[in-house]
């Protein structure tokens, strides 16, 4: 597994402040790949990442500078950075001026302690957590995702019901965190 998308719990909101101090907002993932991290950090046509790395045991933080172009120095790392156990890299995008969230790095051996529990779903509901990622409404038709489900509106409403009680979809019937969770664990 790679990417996670997390709620905004306390625990999450408490290691994104160690990580960035300033940040309010309320998009998090959680990337356990065990890849090396690219920490080049420049301003280009409006985008730019940041980087800081904690250390779980001590909350301490290690940002990381402007780096990346022959101005700066060059690359950090030009190969990455591998995220030692018990550590964490933190990355803060903004893509073209719009604030995209953080992204936390974690060793696999330590993402343990950040991963939610799996959730056990049935086909059919799969099938409407998959048809849910898709567009409802295009040209004129409606209710596009129940159409190419292939289910009966007996099961749609049953699985969907379902989903919404285990919090996996909203009351509208939009994923939330979880569901899109439940999604790609598949």
């Amino acid at each position: 597994m790679a990417i996670i998308y997390l709620d905004a719990t306390p625990d999450v909101k408490s290691m994104a402040r160690m990580a960035f101090p300033g940040y309010t907002g309320r998009k998090f993932k959680l990337d356990n790949s065990g890849h090396p991290v690219n920490v080049t950090s420049y301003w280009d046509g409006g985008s730019r990442d940041y980087y800081s790395a904690v250390n779980l045991s001590t909350g301490t933080r290690i940002d990381v500078p402007q780096n990346g172009t022959p101005f700066d120095g060059g690359p950090v790392a030009p190969d990455g950075v591998t995220v030692p156990a018990g550590y964490v890299i933190a990355q803060h995008s903004i893509f073209c001026g719009k604030d995209m969230g953080l992204t936390f790095y974690v060793n696999p051996e330590t993402a343990t302690q950040f991963l939610p529990a799996p959730d056990v779903l049935t086909e059919d509901e799969l099938n409407v957590l998959v048809s849910t990622t898709h567009k409802n409404t295009y040209g004129g038709r409606t209710d596009i995702r129940f159409h190419k489900s292939g289910l009966t509106r007996e099961a749609w409403n049953t699985a969907s019901d379902a989903l919404k009680s285990r919090k996996l979809l909203n009351k509208a019937g939009s994923l939330t965190t979880s569901g899109r969770n439940a999604i790609n664990t598949r």
